[in-house]
């Protein structure tokens, strides 16, 4: 995708983001402005959708065959083991598998494909919402939504339940800054934190966070709310979910208070990487620096001014806002959450860095957007939009499978008997979106570092002896452009392992080339391996 932007891309980029700011400059109407950030969103989460015609991202696929699971069985399996967090979390799968049906799709593939379109233009509408509940300056609200799409770079807005969870966080958010009474908000602020509860597991933790600082900061006189919210996550996670809460209990307990070890799950990923991947991971990093750091001169320079919010009694807007963009952090002190907690808190905050970055650039009494503020809007516009294109879509050799790695990966899952051996080169590439619950899977880069070296001595051999393991009824070892990417680019295995582990099978009489295409190749026994 980057490589799409040539001087004239960027040059349209820069006249839709100017042309943005012009209008907030010139006072132009709401549904203008609104205009802008429609074709943006379109533009920037679109354009995959249009020229790939596949699905980005490996971990779309899986989320693709949990839909796929629920659309053969009418209903999840909490106890199997494979993809049993998602099982006993499918609220999003659920209403995946019912929007299929009702589309006449025969998967969700297509759907998936457009879901970083419509979860972001869904957010706006509903980040619009909190923000009016924040602040009646209409210059802030806007140029804090085009912050927020500009420093959103975490790339969690895919096929994915945290992208509806973060959705329904802020509606919550947002239902709590308004006035109303306790009878008035029980009812949506119950349905909301259901519809958690049933989706996703770290954002019931961080809506939990949020209803009891909210609350404990007299946002409401509904005081109830933390223990209806405590009540909703705790009832499911103990029941419907049961079979997951109870066996990784001790695990969660464990994470609990470990902030540098969940730290580091995270940074450990980024601290292999070299090259021009480095450069992707510090063009995010910039772009969260930048904000940040803008966010906070925001909240210190303006302490005293309240001209941009409303007035409240207590701890004002601004307050709120710096809570709100705070209290992530504190998932940091909970979980790891599989090296990915880093993300997971940015993504909660970036709504509120937005906007207090945004006021940085506002005059302090809230009038107007002259032209110093229009300068400095761009200034920032300028500073952030490479990081967050880095950032974004500096991976896209990882995330875009074409057609035909998708087809052999199809093939195999068509092909192979249930009970089967899957050797996977690493899990980027387009995997277990059919059938998923059927086989068994061994991705070599996630293998022991003396595993890998003894793989790497003599691949056929050891491959082999893998595959005639009487507990499996078949063997495939599936090789794939974007396993390749991934293994280089993140130096799972040492450079180059699986072109190597790649040549050797098609050299060795043990292996037969089951099924092959530009950008797959899927091995199988031959009657010799079958008989060593």
């Amino acid at each position: 995708m980057l490589s799409l932007f040539t001087p004239v891309t960027a040059f349209a980029l820069a006249l839709l983001l100017g042309g943005f700011l012009a209008s907030l400059y010139k006072g132009l109407p709401s549904w203008v402005l609104g205009t802008f950030l429609v074709t943006y969103i379109v533009l920037i989460h679109g354009t995959p959708a249009v020229l790939y015609g596949t699905l980005r991202y490996s971990w779309a696929y899986k989320h693709v065959g949990i839909v796929e699971y629920i659309q053969r069985h009418g209903s999840v399996d909490t106890t199997l083991d494979a993809g049993q967090i998602y099982q006993n979390w499918p609220g999003f799968f659920a209403g995946g598998a019912l929007l299929t049906d009702f589309s006449g799709q025969s998967d969700v593939l297509q759907i998936a494909s457009w879901a970083p379109v419509v979860f972001n233009l869904s957010t706006v509408i509903v980040l619009r919402y909190v923000f009016r509940g924040l602040t009646r300056n209409r210059t802030l609200i806007w140029l804090g939504l085009m912050f927020f799409l500009l420093i959103n770079w975490v790339g969690q807005d895919y096929f994915a339940p945290q992208a509806v969870g973060l959705i329904l966080y802020l509606a919550m958010v947002g239902l709590m800054l308004r006035p109303m009474s306790h009878v008035a908000m029980i009812g949506p602020f119950a349905v909301i934190v259901a519809a958690v509860a049933l989706t996703h597991q770290i954002t019931p933790l961080m809506m939990l966070m949020a209803v009891v600082a909210l609350t404990a900061l007299r946002r409401t006189n509904a005081w109830q709310l933390p223990i209806v919210a405590l009540t909703v996550i705790a009832g499911w996670a103990f029941t419907g979910a049961l079979d997951y809460t109870l066996p990784n209990l001790r695990e969660l307990v464990s994470e609990f208070g470990n902030v540098v070890d969940n730290a580091d799950q995270t940074l450990e990923k980024a601290n292999a990487i070299t090259g021009t991947a480095l450069l992707v991971v510090w063009g995010g990093r910039s772009t969260v620096a930048i904000a940040g750091l803008l966010s906070v001169f925001g909240i210190w320079s303006n302490r005293n001014k309240q001209g941009n919010w409303h007035r409240w009694d207590g701890m004002g807007p601004r307050g709120i806002a710096a809570i709100l963009m705070l209290l992530p952090g504190i998932l940091v002190l909970t979980t790891g959450f599989g090296g990915e907690v880093l993300f997971r808190a940015f993504l909660f905050a970036s709504p509120f860095i937005a906007i207090l970055a945004a006021e940085t650039c506002l005059p302090r009494d809230g009038q107007g957007f002259p032209l110093r503020s229009l300068v400095s809007a761009g200034v920032v516009i300028a500073l952030v939009t490479p990081g967050f294109l880095l950032g974004y879509y500096g991976k896209e050799q990882q995330n875009y499978f074409p057609p035909e790695e998708v087809e052999a990966s199809s093939w195999v899952y068509t092909h192979a008997a249930p009970g089967s051996l899957l050797v996977e080169g690493s899990p980027n590439y387009p995997a277990r979106f059919i059938d998923y619950e059927k086989f068994t899977y061994v991705p070599l880069d996630r293998e022991p570092e003396e595993s890998i070296r003894g793989l790497l001595s003599d691949p056929a051999v050891r491959l082999s002896a893998w595959l005639v393991d009487s507990k499996y009824t078949e063997g495939y070892v599936l090789i794939t452009r974007g396993q390749k990417i991934a293994v280089n680019a993140e130096q799972s295995m040492p450079e180059g392992s699986l072109e190597r582990i790649e040549e050797e099978l098609r050299q060795s009489d043990r292996f037969e080339i089951a099924y092959e295409t530009t950008d797959a190749t899927v091995f199988r026994l031959s009657d010799v391996g079958r008989n060593q």
